[in-house]
């Protein structure tokens, strides 16, 4: 009967451990929302960089912005049998379904940067979004009291891509945190989805509409370069110090924000660390895989980058 349960058990674990206990090698799909986008470019050489670091296969799919696509490119990830999912969703509702099915399917799923409504992945990773909103409001704060004496002032707020928690967070942590400031007044929000194109028509309307604005904090450095480059061709654009500075705020990280900030156009960027997000999800699901155990909920650090720190640090941007 001893030798029986011993038998047992090694089968159950093997199991657990699938091509780990059977010497295959490791297959992981990662999809990707879109890499139309610096951040991400960055997030997908981490998940690169982890897949070579820990040996196993990867089937790269981009949804290219369709969210329709990306479930579709998750199904097929599901038949192809991989052993794990490592995804970056493009809307958080739509692909709720398809990721759900990868679960009961027994394939593991890793959220990267955004996360699946109504879902409960393997693990997902992310920087605090909510925290990094509320350091855009306290920034936006402290740029005003110095301009003004007082904390005082009108701002616009860029919104990310919309159905997105990441857009979700920043702008609801931005939002908790202006209530601390009642001098503050949101004059416009509206979304730029995370796009430059985007976000320079948007910023150009919104200015023009609102041309007493003070400040400037978008979900993203597509964000806020889009409306960097909307300022200047509107003539509005000053370096930090001129009187008609208007003080910009973005998170990421990319480099066309750190080349504006040593200019002295934008003021700071909430730099995240992409990198490390995706290589960290590939150590996670190479634990798992191997029935280790791995956190629900992972933070990858932020840091604000400002003329101060710019060339200080090294990013991941460059």
């Amino acid at each position: 009967m001893k030798k029986y349960m011993r038998a047992v058990l090694a089968a159950l674990f093997a199991l657990a451990l699938g091509a780990f206990a059977q010497g295959d090698k490791v297959v992981i799909g990662y999809s990707i929302s879109t890499l139309n986008n610096a951040f991400f470019v960055g997030m997908t050489k981490g998940v690169e960089n982890g897949a070579k670091k820990f040996g196993v296969e990867l089937i790269t799919v981009n949804a290219n912005g369709d969210s329709a696509k990306q479930v579709a490119d998750v199904e097929d990830l599901i038949t192809k049998g991989v052993d794990a999912i490592i995804i970056n969703p493009r809307d958080a509702e739509a692909i709720a379904p398809a990721v759900k099915k990868a679960l009961d399917a027994g394939i593991p799923v890793f959220a990267l940067d955004r996360g699946v409504t109504g879902v409960e992945v393997t693990s997902f990773l992310e920087t605090d979004n909510v925290a990094m909103g509320r350091l855009a409001a306290d920034l936006i704060a402290e740029a005003m009291k110095a301009k003004y004496g007082e904390v005082k002032g009108n701002v616009i707020e860029l919104v990310g891509l919309v159905g997105t928690t990441a857009a979700r967070d920043r702008g609801k942590g931005f939002h908790e945190q202006l209530k601390k400031y009642p001098g503050l007044k949101l004059v416009a929000s509206q979304p730029a989805d995370f796009n430059q194109e985007k976000a320079f028509n948007v910023t150009t309307n919104l200015v023009l509409a609102h041309p007493d604005v003070d400040a400037i904090y978008g979900h993203n450095d597509d964000n806020t370069v889009g409306a960097a480059r909307a300022l200047k061709a509107m003539g509005r654009l000053k370096k930090v110090g001129d009187p008609g500075h208007i003080y910009i705020v973005g998170i990421d990280g990319i480099k066309q924000a750190l080349d504006l900030i040593r200019q002295g156009y934008i003021d700071c960027t909430i730099s995240q660390e992409p990198v490390l997000m995706g290589e960290k999800a590939v150590e996670f699901a190479v634990k798992y895989l191997k029935g280790e155990e791995v956190p629900k909920h992972f933070y990858t650090p932020f840091t604000p980058v400002t003329k101060d720190n710019v060339d200080k640090r090294q990013n991941w941007a460059e």
